[in-house]
């Protein structure tokens, strides 16, 4: 079966309610989802987009970049719709051949004095000093180069409504923060945008909701069903910290297995042979970074388990084969750095529920 990028249970009542209000066990829970995403991928080959291709937009990626970009909606020349402005620039300021996914949404900064104090001080100005406008427009883009974020910076400054960027990159209050307010607008996969249209609308037809003219712009239109595009389509900026009990990583489970019991539980366990023939030989100088280098086995996996809650689960990936079967997935985790930005840690783990293990499947 096709891996599942990303999973989102994040405000989607769906998949929660299919789970709780309908009784399915974790078997049949795992058979809707699967089916669930086939019809998705199918419907995506459908309107030419190769759902594989998707993967970076929808997964964050180590090496690259994040970045939230404010806009003073008062200074928008389209006051009705402040939006289309921003979003006609920013997508002229993008390369036409790279791949994200472009959230969205505002903030008040005049009736949310928390939203000043986390971001005034770490935001990108345009300004030697900042201040969030009362009315804040924000559009969210990842799988950013490090030079394409400054060159998105320089050319938005052309736009008079445009007031800086917070990086997003790694972890913070002020990029939880943000997250909360932002909702999934577009993938842009080169010169394709790709949204969610109604759910009472066939998904034969390709429909722009939203003002922002992408066709005239230049852009191909593709749309479908926005219960597929909400599930499997969002982007989920990562955040400081997950509920015990939350939606998101209970349903990434049952996406994966047909056996499933809560990952609180879970143990992380790293082999023998893993440890001291891979993580130490081929893996030392990423471990080196993340300052993981010096740690026993027993205290390595003590500490990819103590950030297990700190993220949500990518790649979601069954394997069903006549001589084998595996659920695994991906987290991207983040180990602190003296005098320097956090190392950022792709683990791979196979979900072994019987056990209540992780296995370290590679750290990239």
């Amino acid at each position: 079966m096709p891996s599942i990028h990303t999973l989102n249970a994040r405000g989607n009542v769906l998949l929660p309610v299919m789970r709780e209000c309908f009784s399915l066990s974790d078997a049949s829970t795992f058979a809707e989802i699967q089916k669930f995403h086939g019809d998705c991928l199918c419907v995506l080959q459908a309107k030419g987009i190769d759902y594989a291709l998707l993967r970076t937009a929808l997964t964050p990626q180590p090496t690259k970049h994040e970045a939230a970009f404010l806009f003073d909606t008062g200074l928008c020349a389209q006051s009705f719709v402040p939006g289309v402005e921003c979003s006609e620039a920013l997508f002229s300021a993008l390369d036409t051949q790279t791949t994200h996914s472009i959230l969205g949404g505002e903030l008040f900064g005049s009736s949310d004095m928390l939203a000043r104090r986390l971001l005034d001080p770490v935001v990108v100005s345009t300004k030697p000093s900042f201040r969030l406008p009362d009315t804040c427009f924000v559009l969210y883009v990842n799988n950013l180069s490090e030079g394409a974020v400054a060159a998105v910076h320089t050319q938005l400054q052309q736009l008079p409504a445009y007031v800086g960027y917070l990086p997003c990159t790694y972890s913070s209050a002020a990029k939880t923060f943000i997250s909360l307010n932002l909702m999934n607008y577009v993938i842009k996969h080169g010169g394709t945008v790709i949204m969610g249209h109604e759910d009472d609308r066939p998904n034969t037809q390709d429909f722009n909701i939203h003002h922002h003219d992408y066709v005239k712009q230049g852009f191909r239109l593709r749309s479908l069903q926005s219960i597929y595009f909400g599930t499997f389509l969002s982007y989920k900026p990562e955040r400081l910290l997950l509920d015990v009990t939350d939606d998101d990583l209970e349903i990434a489970v049952r996406a994966m297995s047909p056996a499933v019991a809560p990952l609180a539980e879970f143990t992380v366990f790293i082999e023998d042979a893993k440890f001291d023939k891979y993580l130490q030989t081929t893996k030392l100088g990423k471990l080196q970074k993340a300052g993981l280098a010096e740690l026993t086995k027993a205290e390595l996996e003590a500490a990819i388990r103590s950030k297990l809650r700190m993220n949500y689960l990518y790649n979601l990936d069954w394997v069903s084969e006549a001589t084998h079967q595996l659920s695994k997935f991906n987290i991207l985790l983040e180990f602190p750095r003296i005098g320097g930005h956090p190392e950022r840690v792709v683990v791979a783990l196979e979900y072994r529920p019987v056990d209540r293990t992780l296995r370290l499947v590679t750290i990239t």
